[in-house]
């Protein structure tokens, strides 16, 4: 308790004072310090109802003492969680600062992932498009025919425009309104993905007829199916060429197969059936009903519109797959310095984490300069960050910043090719990005870099989720869940400076 007091004193709490009253008519508000430091070690203990930090603050006597047995209401702690989540959020940045002045913070190995939390909402409360659609209908329909009713029972020198007391508590049709735009951008982000992954498979099939690149694998943002297609469609129409030139020959030595049954364009079509068979059986592996509703898939960008849902609880979230099943939730996306501090921490609604390596790097690199301008330190300099195989993309291969590490496959395949297969040296001139990493992770010193990713970014999750209690979100709402998300990371650095060896003389004194 007096560690966390001295933790927070050091903290820059300038952004939580700038609303607080401290003075004029009426009661006297509450120190915007002696409140954070109740949620921060409330959060150390993995409570986070204010209904229950108000009571701990009767009954538990580190709160009592925080508090200075003053109790504020649980509406009072709500209200300035809910005012201060741009400061909440800022204040895993302030974590970072004071550990950087202690001389922590190693940023020479920075190892991120994904997490899925679960959001504060039933995923048997995703609707469909038309469902939201009629359920605003018929609440406007309810409105105009409380208006008539009361414009002919009060008279037109009242106010009728508004519905009944207790009609609407919940704020339904704003909810329902959210959910309806949620899917909106959803379909516009979905229908930018389609044009994107046809203009590439375009390009690739382009340069495949016109002998620019062999007709290996597509790269990844193409279609496959239609990559498969057309590769069967150009082999077939060369073997039909080659057929009717064979035919209009005077007399044609021997005999020619049949264009469809030339081997080629037997492959081609066999690879094409495969391929559509394969993504029809994904689709299908995707798909999670809503209670109440047929069954339709989560996944933006499948045909139909009735296939795009959204959370009537909490219209942010996303039903997102796990190992262990559907979740509605949230993809958080962490970042862990080679100490172990969390350097940064994002809550995104992507339902994998493919686009959110770029996002995470120009994350983890604007707060180390903000670290070291704060700090003074010339050391605190993003060396090499360190993925798994769900970063792998020739974008995020490609992209500028700090070197990277990105894993091509399971850590078990990469474990087994560095013994089986074992690179040295550099990698040929003419190889792929890919084809790079894929040497460099067979290389010893590749190999024992991508074996510290697991250690360096799982046990932070292991804090964050089990010591800290945030397996489910208690907010709603991306930008309330981000806030809740951060004050959690802060507090495991904070607690991290304990283990690290900090004592509360130590804060108060250095």
């Amino acid at each position: 308790m007096w560690f966390v007091i001295a933790a927070v004193a050091r903290l820059d709490t300038t952004a939580f004072h700038r609303r607080a009253k401290r003075g004029g008519v009426g009661r006297r508000g509450y120190d915007p310090d002696m409140l954070l430091t109740l949620f921060v070690y409330a959060m150390a203990h993995g409570e986070s109802s204010s209904r229950q930090i108000e009571r701990l603050c009767h009954t538990d006597v580190a709160f009592r003492i925080i508090c200075a047995q003053d109790v504020p209401d649980h509406t009072v702690l709500a209200r300035f969680r809910q005012h201060h989540e741009a400061a909440l959020t800022d204040l895993l940045t302030e974590s970072l600062v004071l550990a950087a002045q202690l001389g922590m913070v190693s940023l020479g190995v920075v190892a991120f992932d994904g997490t899925k939390i679960a959001a504060n909402a039933s995923k048997d409360t995703n609707r469909s498009e038309d469902y939201l659609r009629t359920q605003a209908e018929q609440f406007l329909a309810t409105v105009a025919e409380t208006d008539t009713a009361e414009d002919a029972r009060f008279g037109a020198d009242r106010r009728g425009d508004e519905p009944p007391p207790g009609m609407d508590r919940t704020h339904r049709d704003q909810r329902i309104s959210q959910a309806l735009e949620q899917i909106q951008a959803r379909r516009e982000k979905a229908e930018r993905a389609a044009a994107e992954q046809a203009e590439t498979t375009r390009a690739y099939d382009q340069a495949v007829a016109d002998g620019a690149t062999r007709a290996g694998a597509p790269p990844k943002g193409a279609d496959r199916v239609a990559v498969a297609r057309a590769r069967w469609e150009r082999l077939q129409a060369e073997a039909q060429a080659r057929y009717a030139e064979f035919l209009a020959r005077p007399r044609p030595p021997g005999r020619m197969v049949a264009p469809d049954e030339h081997h080629k364009v037997r492959a081609a079509r066999a690879a094409y059936e495969a391929a559509r068979a394969h993504t029809e059986r994904t689709a299908a592996g995707q798909t999670a009903p809503a209670a109440g509703q047929p069954a339709a898939s989560a996944v933006p960008g499948q045909a139909g519109k009735d296939r795009l849902t959204a959370n009537l609880t909490d219209p942010d979230s996303r039903l997102l797959k796990t190992r262990n099943g559907w979740v509605q939730g949230y993809n958080c996306q962490t970042a862990a310095s080679t100490d172990e501090f969390l350097i940064s921490a994002r809550a995104t609604q992507d339902a994998n984490d493919l686009e959110q390596f770029i996002p995470t790097k120009d994350d983890v690199t604007a707060t180390a300069a903000h670290l070291a301008e704060r700090t003074g330190r010339t050391d605190l300099t993003v060396g090499t960050m360190v993925g798994d195989a769900g970063y792998d993309s020739d974008t995020n291969l490609t992209t500028d910043g700090p070197d990277r590490l990105i894993a091509d496959a399971k850590r078990h395949v990469i474990d087994r090719r560095a013994v089986t297969d074992p690179a040295t040296g550099d990698p040929p001139d003419n190889a792929t990005p890919r084809e790079k990493m894929n040497h460099r992770l067979r290389t010893p010193d590749g190999h024992a870099l991508y074996k510290q990713r697991a250690p360096m970014i799982e046990t932070p999750y292991a804090w964050v989720k089990d010591r800290r209690g945030l397996r489910r979100f208690a907010r709603r709402g991306l930008a309330a869940v981000q806030a809740e998300l951060s004050l959690a990371a802060a507090v495991t650095n904070l607690l991290k400076l304990r283990t690290k060896g900090i004592t509360t003389t130590r804060l108060r004194t250095t």
